[in-house]
């Protein structure tokens, strides 16, 4: 029965390590831009943008990275999360990114 309860124990502690690690939030890869060259860590935020374009999908993303960077200083870099269109009559209408901009929350600049 005690080895039961430790089996038990075990399991638990397994699985809450494995959800705690799973639903922690993501940096960016791109983000790694601005840690290079400094010994101490610089805080960096992640802003979730969609951006839209009759033209094409890398239009979209431009246009998202230009209108955020209007109010969002010090971006360091870009994650394209997801990729969707409106389309009518068998053509598309719309292209859609959704993504993640990377950007240093101190204002400082490497």
């Amino acid at each position: 029965m005690k080895k039961i309860l430790i089996a038990i124990a075990v399991l638990l502690i397994i699985v809450a390590i494995f959800y705690l690690h799973r639903s922690g939030k993501k940096i960016p890869d791109s983000a790694n831009l601005v840690y290079k060259g400094g010994d101490s860590m610089a805080v960096v935020k992640v802003l979730n943008v969609v951006g839209d374009s009759t033209v094409s999908w890398e239009d979209a993303i431009h246009k998202a990275v230009e209108e955020a960077a209007k109010s969002v200083p010090n971006i360091s870099g870009i994650e394209v999360v997801n990729q969707t269109a409106n389309v009518k009559n068998g053509k598309i209408v719309e292209y859609k990114a959704n993504i993640q901009i990377a950007y240093r929350a101190d204002g400082q600049l490497d």
